[in-house]
């Protein structure tokens, strides 16, 4: 008998995060510091789906980085807020006072697509603040520039590093007492598909919190 609800839906993850020291001022090179406990399990595998890309999350006081190692792809990047299910793209969603149980996105809740390259930005990377389904209200002005991004291309694939400060994320300044977030993601790839963290687009991740990863930020 096919299962009909993923085996991925069936559980309540939380995951540790350690922390990471700012970004590095380096124009080159990776810009992000993370250990190797910043690694995000696989937890779309237990469905079956076949992993092409590495998740890590670091934080601290000041925001929060996440690097997305892409592999077993060849070719040139190419993405565009227009057509983002179309787009090599990191989509973020983060939530700074997560309950487990709001089926509605809050004031709170942060939506970024992240583009390794941006065919409208001249193929550099970019990111993008975009809206949530059936969102309760929105507090947060985000400005796109102020959001730091770097690529790097490896021999089959690229790493994105986004780093998301403080200021960009409505609620976060007050994450040193709380030492929690929301988060969920999915990589979406021209030429190997997508990655969701947890369950795949049957399901209403994209506007529907509960569903969302809780990441305990530690020191």
């Amino acid at each position: 008998m096919n299962q009909i609800v993923p085996s991925a839906l069936l559980f309540d993850y939380r995951v540790r995060i350690p922390a990471c020291p700012a970004p590095s001022g380096r124009k080159k090179g990776q810009m992000l510091t993370l250990v190797n406990n910043a690694r995000l399990p696989e937890f779309s595998a237990v469905d079956g789906l076949s992993p092409f890309a590495a998740i890590s999350v670091g934080w601290n006081t000041q925001g929060i980085g996440v690097r997305v190692a892409v592999s077993g792809r060849k070719g040139p990047l190419t993405g565009s807020a227009r057509t983002i299910e179309s787009s090599d793209c990191l989509e973020l969603w983060i939530d700074t006072r997560p309950t487990g149980n709001v089926h509605r996105a809050t004031g709170y809740c942060h939506r970024l697509a992240c583009f390794p390259a941006d065919d409208d930005a001249d193929g550099e990377p970019s990111v993008v603040a975009m809206p949530i389904a059936q969102q309760r209200e929105i507090r947060s002005d985000i400005q796109e520039q102020q959001i730091r991004r770097r690529v790097n291309t490896t021999k089959d694939g690229y790493k994105l590093e986004v780093w998301i400060p403080d200021s960009q994320l409505y609620g976060y300044r007050q994450m040193d007492e709380l030492r929690q977030l929301g988060f969920y993601c999915v990589i979406r790839d021209t030429q190997l598909g997508e990655q969701p963290l947890t369950v795949t687009d049957e399901f209403p991740f994209a506007w529907d919190p509960s569903l969302w990863v809780q990441l305990e930020l530690t020191d």
